[in-house]
């Protein structure tokens, strides 16, 4: 990954690999910004102009292959979900007009702010709970006590999970990133795929129970919106969304925070000051995304023929969104390898998406990263890197985030 003048970017760059991606991805912005890269068949677009245009453009770039595996699915697995009757359908980040304005015009009303401040007073207790756990233990890989299972309490308080199946519900969503993100053996694809099917089915169940005893919960929201019309919202329908935010809201969340306290912790100075003055959270965590987006990349497949940065690309590609290449673009971003808080344009980074699949969850996510940098930053000030260790991510194209972080106070 060590990039010389006038690489060849489709034999040196692994899209699997997220180690170490920005110097790769800088030099590719500066010299071949649209590149073929055919160890997954896709073309790789790196500036910052280029993603937003796909982004907005949906008749020309469509989402339908956002969660399409990279390793296709052999005929056993296939056979396995068929038998499962594992039926999830297009609903949000993989779905196209005119289904998707009518089912995000509905999830929409879930995450509004207002509502999301509803459940700020549980999300607090969650946090609180979380770093007690900590005291009197450093040190500790914090992603293993904390970080792992904090916005997966969080989001299934949120969508009404019983909290006595989060530990289950998130090995399942761990599986299906791995299934669909990354290059399993056709064996691993098969032991995924067992976790899968039982996955689908309890989202199924939680969704028939909610129907038939609607509570205080995101999942009883979408049910009271449906009021039992099948053209408005269908129950396979709402389970879909239901599983698709079981996976998405947490695993991105996780991989968030854990890069915030890598970065922070290893530039010390920016901790010591969020330690000082918390109201400094909420651009810091923005500065965080822009820096080291843990949706790293995204997908959109052109439905027609089209030029990106004079580049013909063939109706049928499938096209890699470079957002945390994008994130780092100077034309966007100067300095974009110095961690600024006080930019005037953090909201213009990219890690939630843009355009009409800009992630609905934004609010909650924000919400929840706040909160618990706000109670770290109280209830452990003294916090820092245990030194020398080494930082591993899994291998996959669009999920990055530290897999251990081991600290000490």
């Amino acid at each position: 990954m060590s990039p010389c003048p006038h690489h060849d970017f489709s034999t040196a760059f692994d899209p699997l690999d997220l180690r170490d991606p920005f110097t790769l991805l800088a030099q590719a912005r500066r010299e071949q910004p649209v590149f073929y890269s055919p160890a997954i068949d896709y073309w790789v677009i790196t500036r910052y102009a280029d993603i937003k245009a796909i982004f907005r453009d949906h008749q020309t770039y469509t989402a339908a292959n956002t969660i399409t595996p990279i390793e296709p699915f052999s005929d056993a697995v296939k056979q396995m979900l068929a038998a499962g009757d594992y039926s999830p359908e297009p609903v949000l980040s993989n779905n196209v007009p005119p289904g998707h304005t009518r089912i995000r015009a509905l999830v929409n009303r879930l995450f509004t702010p207002r509502r999301m401040k509803g459940f700020a007073p549980a999300i607090q207790g969650i946090a609180e709970r979380g770093v007690q756990r900590l005291i009197g233990r450093a040190p500790v890989d914090i992603v293993a006590e904390l970080t792992y299972e904090y916005p997966a309490y969080v989001l299934f308080h949120v969508l009404g999970v019983p909290e006595a199946d989060v530990t289950q519900v998130k090995a399942w969503a761990g599986n299906r990133i791995k299934l669909y993100y990354g290059r399993p053996t056709a064996a691993e694809q098969l032991a995924m795929t067992a976790n899968l099917v039982p996955f689908w089915r309890y989202v199924v169940d939680l969704v028939a129970e909610k129907n038939a005893e609607p509570q205080d919960d995101l999942t009883s929201d979408l049910i009271r919106l449906r009021d039992g019309d099948d053209s408005v919202l269908t129950l396979n329908e709402i389970a879909s969304c239901m599983i698709t935010l079981l996976v998405a809201g947490h695993e991105t969340t996780t991989a968030q925070i854990n890069n915030a306290l890598l970065h922070l912790l290893s530039q010390r100075e920016h901790w010591e000051r969020l330690c000082r003055a918390p109201e400094a959270i909420p651009p810091m965590l923005e500065e965080m995304m822009r820096y080291d987006p843990s949706v790293c990349t995204w997908r959109r497949r052109a439905v027609k023929p089209s030029t990106i940065a004079g580049v013909e690309i063939p109706a049928g590609a499938d096209l890699l969104l470079m957002l945390h290449s994008a994130n780092r673009d100077d034309d966007v971003f100067p300095q974009p390898d110095m961690i600024i808080s006080s930019r005037e344009n953090l909201k213009d980074q990219l890690a939630f998406g843009y355009g009409i699949h800009y992630c609905v969850g934004a609010p909650l996510a924000r919400l929840e990263m706040r909160i618990l940098l706000e109670t770290l930053t109280r209830a452990l000030p003294s916090l820092r890197l245990v030194p020398d260790q080494a930082i591993e991510y899994s291998r996959n194209i669009s999920f990055r985030g530290p897999a251990t972080l081991r600290v000490t106070w």
